[in-house]
């Protein structure tokens, strides 16, 4: 084990030198399913990170198994190259040969094991070994990095500080290894900071209100009064969002966000619209996956007055099956309390699924199937609704991305269609709605550090009430956004 204690030194800097600008991205990663999109190209770089161990060599050797088998000290002398050289097969064979030794090395023994968990991302495994071994001999400091990298990447940021820590306070530790130890340890700093991100865009509505085009209220003599026709606006749109996970102990975490998305028309204030979700909950993070419980609370302003506050609870789990594979879903149950129109109160239960899969560094599609369910106190307001989105991601020659999305919704409405008191109509509202959204931008162009996107939305909604509630809408924006 000396022997291997002192060739991982040797190796340490060779090991590091690509994974610290990949490890400070992956900080980045987040909750939801629009925006683990980002970090998919992440991910698939993943299995750069580092091993403590040297790359594997080519060389080649044949020694039978009954001589392995009659010499302890050839086949630790050969385990011992086969973990520095990071070759699973060759650990994971001798190991097994080892191990019919008795007495032998615990401490190789161990550390083999570990190498092998680290290897299949069996982190918490791979941290109970190192921890063995750091228990039998603290001064093992190259185990103590590898440690701290394995908590690091199983998301435990309190124990993983205080292992490089631990790993800088060593006098030996050779001063490469520090720097780098030292860039790891920022990496932790910043995870644990406030993550905002911003967005703005100007917005020129032609149909602000959603409405038909067509003057008669369907086969009836009445005709539409100025407000139930389409109505124009001008203004922004804007979004603020700020996040930030605590690490409570282990992979446990308090998780702190708010979402601010508002629309302001300054030719037509009666459709302003503002809307705030404060969250506050529980995470549970591990190097592939996540899972979390939201409590939540909203209130939605409209028209400069308060129109709609909600409570509820929000559940999250995505994980990467694997480079390629991501599977994000969530649930959420809330409670709808309408300020002047009690009729609207009730309850709105969202359930929702997304894959992703990413095709190569450049390319991810996904898809997104989603189902809400809304209950009022008066029946005709209630509705379910089922969607399914199709999105396209790819990076192009140039400086150039584009995202695409695709998205088909039904809604179904649970009685009878009234207007007020006064118009009564024998079926019940159905709605086909059909979107395209399209964003392409220069990766390269920056304004003080926020980069313009330009944005082609369509939009297309078909009632079984034409004259009511069919329309088109389409419009192009040049976005804002900068996360930070």
């Amino acid at each position: 084990m000396r022997k291997t204690q002192l060739s991982i030194f040797s190796t340490l800097l060779v090991m590091f030198s690509n994974a610290y600008a990949l490890e400070k991205q992956i900080l980045t990663e987040k909750n939801t399913p629009e925006k683990s999109i980002e970090s998919a190209h992440l991910l698939q770089q993943a299995k750069k990170l580092p091993k403590l161990v040297a790359q594997p060599s080519n060389e080649t050797f044949e020694i039978s198994d009954k001589r392995l088998k009659s010499d302890q000290n050839l086949t630790e002398q050969l385990l011992n190259q086969a973990i520095e050289a990071g070759n699973v097969q060759a650990i994971s064979y001798l190991l097994n040969i080892y191990q019919i030794f008795n007495p032998r090395d615990e401490m190789l023994e161990r550390f083999a094991q570990a190498q092998l968990a680290n290897k299949q991302e069996n982190y918490a495994d791979a941290i109970r070994l190192y921890r063995k071994m750091l228990a039998g001999n603290p001064t093992l400091t190259p185990v103590r990095i590898q440690l701290a990298i394995a908590l690091f990447k199983n998301q435990q940021d309190n124990e993983a500080k205080g292992q490089f820590e631990k790993a800088l306070s060593d006098p030996q530790l050779p001063t490469d290894i520090a720097d780098l130890v030292r860039q790891y340890l920022q990496v932790l700093e910043s995870r644990d900071e406030w993550q905002v991100s911003l967005s703005g865009n100007y917005l020129q509505e032609k149909n602000v209100n959603n409405a038909s085009s067509e003057a008669r209220i369907e086969n009836t003599p009445l005709t539409k009064g100025q407000s139930m026709l389409p109505q124009k606006a001008h203004g922004i749109g804007y979004y603020f969002g700020l996040e930030r996970d605590f690490n409570l102990a282990s992979a446990h975490y308090l998780h702190v966000e708010n979402q601010l998305l508002g629309k302001n028309y300054w030719d037509n204030h009666d459709y302003d619209d503002i809307t705030n979700r404060f969250y506050l909950g529980y995470a549970h993070k591990s190097y592939r996956q996540r899972i979390a419980v939201l409590p939540y609370y909203e209130q939605q302003w409209y028209g400069n007055y308060r129109y709609k506050r909600s409570n509820g609870g929000r559940v999250e789990f995505n994980r990467w099956l694997n480079n390629q594979w991501q599977l994000s879903t969530a649930m959420e149950y809330g409670r709808n309390f309408y300020h002047g129109n009690p009729s609207l109160n009730g309850s709105r239960k969202l359930t929702s699924a997304t894959a992703l899969y990413r095709l190569n560094p450049r390319i991810f599609i996904y898809t997104e199937a989603d189902f809400v369910q809304e209950r009022t106190k008066v029946h005709h307001y209630g509705y379910n609704l089922a969607s399914l989105k199709l999105g396209w991601g790819q990076e192009w020659r140039w400086g150039i991305s584009s995202r695409l999305s695709l998205s088909y919704a039904k809604r179904y409405y649970r009685d009878n269609l009234s207007l007020g008191n006064v118009i009564h109509f024998d079926k019940r509202r159905e709605d086909a709605i059909y979107q395209l959204n399209l964003t392409a931008w220069k990766r390269d162009w920056h304004l003080f550090g926020i980069t313009p996107k330009l944005n082609f939305r369509w939009k297309q909604q078909k009632s079984n009430f034409t004259s009511l509630y069919s329309y088109v809408d389409k419009s192009v924006n040049v976005l804002f956004e900068k996360s930070f």
